[in-house]
């Protein structure tokens, strides 16, 4: 999974944008996993909103034909996927720094592989 997460940070990085849109990410992990760790009620909020959001647009993804199908559970709920991202994020310091959405999708990813 790490050389899946390396490789699409390659792909991005190589990938020939403006400076602007290199440069800007609405969350990245780090910023993402600090909502989630502060204690007050509104940033727990933040975090899982955040995640649920990507989920649903990743899940959209799929319906338009537009991504490669998931392996996460249809029943998945919000604190599970909340609980799993911050694990990841947790475990993998050295990822933090790339956009959240990415690390939210490898982190589901990882903990419900596609079965071969």
């Amino acid at each position: 999974m790490r050389l899946l997460l390396l490789s699409a940070a390659l792909v991005i990085a190589t990938t020939p944008a403006p400076i602007a849109a290199q440069a800007f990410m609405f969350e990245t992990g780090a910023t993402l996993l600090a909502k989630c760790r502060h204690k007050a009620p509104e940033y727990a909020l933040a975090c899982t909103a955040y995640i649920v959001g990507v989920v649903d647009g990743i899940r959209k993804d799929m319906f338009i034909g537009r991504a490669r199908p998931v392996c996460w559970p249809d029943r998945m709920s919000a604190d599970d996927a909340r609980r799993t991202v911050i694990a990841y994020l947790e475990r993998w310091p050295d990822q933090r720094s790339g956009p959240a959405s990415v690390l939210v999708s490898v982190s589901l990813n990882e903990r419900w592989p596609c079965q071969k």
